[in-house]
């Protein structure tokens, strides 16, 4: 059975990610700061295949004691998907540097730190691939055409920086044929997304997921949207 072990799975994308690899028969590994307060994820874990984590992706602690919990348990799929937005304080004279700071501990170095943590248990798996959820605002070169999602200074340079992150890691790790790669899961319908979104939490996923049947080492350093086509950096 293949194993998924996914951040932030208490809801959207990442709750979408762990309903649908559970019904697929994965060996589904769901992580959250606080799983209990998710009434939707609860229910997943009814599902023989899938256990609940808790896993706050900013503190050292917290992501070491998972790493002690699943002890030498292969991933095969490692979902670096926690981020938040903070959208107060985006704009000139009112920028809300600690939330910056925020964005920065949670969607960069909590990223890192849970690949770090586990990535011998990565190693030991038979896919051996890393996905980092990051979005097409993050892009400098799409910036023109992604500025009507709003100024969102902290949520697009962490995501740019998430990009440059998962890019070196996935140089220092290939020769090991550990797979990295860099997701824009496309405007969806989410508490972040909002309902007007174009996408589906289902469609965004399953798009992920039908570019990720691919050879993993093919798709390395990639930056690319849920539906496969590449995003410029």
């Amino acid at each position: 059975m293949s194993s998924v072990l996914i951040t932030g799975a208490n809801r959207g994308l990442g709750l979408e990610f762990a309903r649908q690899y559970a019904a697929d028969g994965w060996d589904v590994i769901a992580t959250a700061r606080n799983p209990k307060i998710s009434e939707q994820l609860q229910r997943l874990a009814r599902n023989k295949n899938m256990s609940l984590h808790n896993l706050d992706v900013t503190s050292n602690e917290s992501v070491k004691q998972l790493a002690d919990t699943l002890g030498g348990k292969p991933v095969d799929l490692l979902v670096l998907n926690s981020a938040i937005y903070t959208r107060n304080g985006n704009k000139l004279g009112e920028l809300n540097f600690a939330g910056w700071s925020e964005s920065f501990e949670t969607n960069v170095l909590g990223a890192i730190r849970v690949a770090e943590a586990l990535i011998e248990n990565v190693a030991a798996s038979n896919r051996k691939q890393i996905v980092a959820i990051s979005t097409g605002m993050g892009s400098l070169q799409a910036l023109g055409s992604t500025i009507e999602f709003g100024i969102a200074y902290q949520y697009r340079t962490s995501k740019a920086a998430l990009n440059m992150t998962m890019s070196i890691l996935a140089k220092e790790v290939e020769p090991r044929g550990i797979s990295v790669v860099i997701f824009s899961p496309g405007w969806v319908q989410t508490d972040m997304g909002g309902a007007n979104a174009a996408l589906t939490p289902e469609q965004s996923i399953g798009g992920m997921r039908k570019v990720l049947e691919g050879n993993p080492m093919e798709l390395t350093g990639k930056f690319l949207g849920y539906d496969g086509a590449t995003w410029p950096w």
